[in-house]
């Protein structure tokens, strides 16, 4: 390598080096423009297509039809926002990373996470989108989704795992990064198959949730938190209360025994 070769924002000799950070306000402006530019001509079209089929349609058909319209132009905006944000995304490495411009990990995190929010704004929350479609943009974004499983909030798509049929319930946030101090922190979040994440509770980087497993609502799960299978928790932070036996049925531990259990 030669020497003040460029390094992760250093050079050979150790010395930092400037890094610009991207200009996240004019990507996400471009973003936007561009998708509204490229989904115009779809509308256009249509209205070209009605008019050959139907010349004569009256003007208040045409007024009628302007919900229609306004469908087709938001799926399509919001098809050609995906895909593009899609070639945008760019690597992130697991660890412990330095929340300097210097750092390509920060910067790329910063950008992703902006474009991240960005997409979820218009395709899986209302009032601009339907949380139903949130597992197809999840999974394209680089989420590993299995067969029936849905979350309302996925901060960052490639971090997350998520066996079949799990389930997160409205509002709760499954966040591959924390922030602590000067230094940002991402690790992979795993989720087993059949486990159900109570609404409004916040799963952070690093936690493992075995296969079967119950989070109650409003919980917080910290940071490389080990769920076991069939097992039940709950609380801030979260520790067990209680198991999943054969049949499926909850079963919680007597107060006494939950507080000896968990090590209250």
């Amino acid at each position: 390598m030669k020497e003040g070769a460029n390094v992760e924002g250093t050079n050979v000799n150790g010395k930092k080096l400037d890094a610009k950070p991207p200009n996240v306000p004019a990507i996400l402006a471009g973003v936007i423009v561009g998708s509204a530019i490229a989904a115009f001509p779809v509308v256009v079209l249509l209205c070209y297509l009605l008019y050959l089929l139907f010349p004569n349609l009256p003007i208040f058909l045409w007024i009628a039809l302007s919900p229609f319209f306004y469908v087709v132009a938001k799926w399509s905006f919001n098809i050609i926002l995906l895909r593009v944000v899609k070639s945008l995304i760019r690597p992130m490495e697991e660890g412990e990373h330095e929340m300097d411009f210097g750092n390509i990990n920060f910067r790329n995190w910063l950008l992703n996470t902006s474009l991240f929010t960005l997409v979820i704004s218009f395709w899986g929350m209302f009032p601009l989108g339907q949380a139903g479609l949130a597992h197809y943009m999840m999974k394209t974004l680089g989420a590993k989704l299995g067969r029936g499983a849905a979350a309302s909030l996925i901060t960052d798509p490639p971090l997350i795992e998520m066996g079949d049929g799990s389930y997160a319930g409205w509002g709760a946030i499954i966040a591959s990064h924390t922030m602590d101090g000067k230094r940002l922190s991402l690790k992979r979040v795993k989720i087993g198959r059949n486990v159900v994440i109570g609404g409004y509770t916040v799963v952070f980087p690093g936690a493992e949730i075995g296969d079967g497993a119950l989070v109650g609502a409003m919980s917080l799960v910290p940071k490389d938190t080990r769920i076991p299978p069939r097992t039940v928790w709950a609380g801030v932070p979260a520790r067990q209360i209680g198991v999943i036996d054969e049949k499926g049925n909850i079963i919680i531990h007597k107060k006494e025994e939950a507080e000896k259990f968990a090590g209250f």
